[in-house]
């Protein structure tokens, strides 16, 4: 489960790179606020909750959703907020989605859970290579085990921070730390 305050950390150490107090300053709020949202103590207001979306070019669903993925997709960001499906990318459907028009132009219906290719998988699927479809399944194994790789990493990051800024020993802080691979 990914919660907000992981993903906004998330965000922040990864994405942004930059401090909490580099937020609160160019977002013109409280270091604490960010460090409340950050550790799940409170939730950000609907004004807020947008401008965060905008300084970190996601979605409001993407940050509200517990389930979902730290890693945005390419259609969760708020830059693309007004786009329904990402440029370059090739959508599987059934010959029963597609309906020709008068015009000679084609209505398609995008229904949720169809397959997305790259490029290259497009072309090999369009090829008639049924394994494009295996491999879809196994990326999505693997992309699921290394979220809850990350997403173990940053729990322990988050609580050796925690620990460091209460005064907690620092060989139990610098055991959290060292177990997600990132030195103080």
């Amino acid at each position: 489960m990914s919660s907000l305050g992981l993903k906004l950390y998330f965000l922040r150490t990864r994405h942004k790179q930059v401090t909490q107090m580099a937020i609160a300053k160019e977002l013109g709020i409280r270091q604490a606020t960010i460090s409340n949202l950050e550790q799940d103590i409170s939730q950000p207001s609907l004004p807020l909750l947008r401008v965060l979306c905008s300084y970190f070019d996601v979605s409001p669903s993407y940050l509200l959703d517990d389930e979902g993925p730290l890693e945005p997709s390419p259609t969760e960001h708020w830059s693309r907020r007004h786009q329904l499906v990402a440029v370059g990318q090739y959508l599987e459907l059934g010959s029963n989605a597609i309906h020709e028009l008068a015009d000679g132009k084609r209505l398609v219906a995008i229904l949720p859970g169809i397959p997305v290719y790259d490029e290259e998988a497009a072309k090999q699927r369009a090829a008639g290579d049924p394994s494009i479809a295996n491999a879809h399944t196994l990326q999505v194994e693997r992309k699921r085990r290394q979220e809850a790789e990350l997403r173990q990493q940053l729990e322990n990051e988050r609580q050796a921070s925690r620990m460091r800024r209460r005064g907690v020993s620092r060989s139990k802080s610098e055991e959290l730390s060292e177990q997600s691979g990132i030195n103080s």
